[in-house]
């Protein structure tokens, strides 16, 4: 006689009183299985609702919270006369406040990182024969409507410039539309349309002017939009004559003292990754950059990301910080970067010691400013006996000395920009 098939459990439901006079019974598998499944539910329903709160929560920047800014130090103006107001005045940058602004200084961009890298590109620029290039592109960054103080360089600054060894070129944007709502918008369209007309026409008389193909404004991405007409302009396999071994910006306020600036890169090697320039009063926030008074990289980086199809988050706002953050992307062991930091001979003319070993005067915003702080420095190379030719450059080693130096007058701002509740912690070095 054959016995019923034996059942592991009875079939009939266990009554709760059951579990709580025996909790022995939670421990059977099938009730092990129940409560573990009950309970992931119960914690991916958790799960979910937070998230939701968490996407339909108000930003900060809306919320109103302290982190509604990012700190930086104020802009490489003067500081008390920038005029940027009151924000700025207590270090706090108003085009930090979009979120993903400020996210991007810190994101990685797949064009540079994926692209042909510095040490691919290489450098081979010859400064003699058929395939002849030149020592330094120079861009002046100048405006549309800033034909006086491009004239003024024309006649006093550019003239120094050899140019055999340096080409420069006015980089200019084209002129803001006049904004839909402004009740003068149709004057305001012929006069800008006026203003292009004779630009175009300054462009064929001097043909030291490069208009790239958008909105003139710093925030928008022109220092990249620079980089890159260089990188195409002179693009391509083998020798390209004309093509620079290092590529320069400059602010339309910067008096470069040119024996000083070819002395810091005729003995340069342009296959290395060169970046050159001045971190003398930067803003710490934003790791190793140079301020945008004047500085170089060589024809590698430059190619590299002008190259580089990068979005427009990684472009815009905080532009020579954006430099920074672009070499940062380069792989310490097959591209090493060799910065050249020329200290306090750069920078705004009433901070500095200005001597022979002087590289670069800011902030020379006025015209008359332009032509005293011009005559100024060749007083002081007559004074030294010294020819202001391109063979008699201070070697850099001696400027970047002085440039390790704190004048006094740049210690006195920083104080004075303490007491009115700057952020400049760090900025003097």
């Amino acid at each position: 006689m054959t016995s019923p098939t034996a059942k592991a459990y009875p079939p009939t439901r266990i009554p709760i009183r059951r579990y709580l006079s025996s909790p022995q019974l939670l421990l059977r598998p099938s009730i092990r299985l129940k409560t573990t499944l009950y309970s992931l539910t119960i914690a991916i329903t958790v799960l979910v609702i937070l998230a939701l709160n968490v996407a339909t929560a108000p930003t900060p920047s809306a919320a109103g919270s302290v982190n509604d800014v990012v700190n930086t130090s104020p802009s490489h103006d003067t500081p008390a006369d920038s005029g940027e107001g009151k924000n700025v005045a207590q270090g706090k940058d108003a085009h930090l406040v979009e979120g993903d602004i400020q996210r991007s200084f810190e994101e990685p961009d797949f064009a540079l990182l994926s692209g042909k890298q510095p040490s691919e590109i290489g450098c081979d620029v010859p400064l003699e024969g058929e395939d002849k290039g030149v020592l330094i592109f120079l861009g002046i960054f100048s405006a549309a409507d800033k034909r006086d103080r491009r004239d003024l360089y024309r006649r006093v600054i550019i003239p120094d410039f050899p140019s055999d060894l340096v080409t420069v070129k006015f980089i200019l944007g084209t002129p803001a539309y006049p904004e839909q709502t402004d009740p003068e918008k149709g004057q305001k369209t012929k006069e800008r349309s006026r203003m292009i007309k004779s630009v175009q026409k300054e462009m064929s008389e001097f043909g030291d002017m490069v208009m790239l193909p958008m909105i003139d404004n710093i925030d928008l991405g022109k220092t990249h939009k620079y980089f890159k007409w260089v990188a195409h302009e002179y693009e391509g396999a083998g020798r390209l004559k004309g093509r620079p071994r290092f590529v320069m910006k400059a602010d339309d306020d910067t008096i470069l003292v040119m024996p000083n600036v070819i002395s810091a890169f005729k003995d340069l090697d342009c296959a290395q990754n060169v970046y050159w320039g001045t971190s003398a009063g930067r803003s710490h926030y934003f790791g190793d950059y140079f301020r945008g008074l004047a500085y170089a990289m060589s024809w590698p980086l430059v190619s590299w990301i002008g190259n580089a199809d990068m979005p427009l988050s990684h472009i815009t706002k905080i532009e020579d910080a954006r430099t920074g953050q672009w070499l940062r992307h380069l792989d310490p062991i097959t591209d090493p970067i060799k910065r050249i930091d020329m200290g306090w001979t750069m920078g705004d003319w009433n901070q500095l010691n200005v001597s022979t070993a002087t590289v670069a005067l800011h902030w020379c915003k006025l015209d008359e400013w332009v032509m005293e702080q011009h005559a100024r420095l060749l007083q002081i190379w007559a004074d030294e006996d010294r020819p202001y030719t391109h063979e008699h450059g201070v070697p850099p080693k001696i400027s970047i000395a002085n440039g390790r130096l704190t004048p006094e007058q740049a210690e006195k701002e920083h104080q004075r920009q303490k007491e009115l509740g700057w952020d400049v912690q760090g900025n003097i070095d």
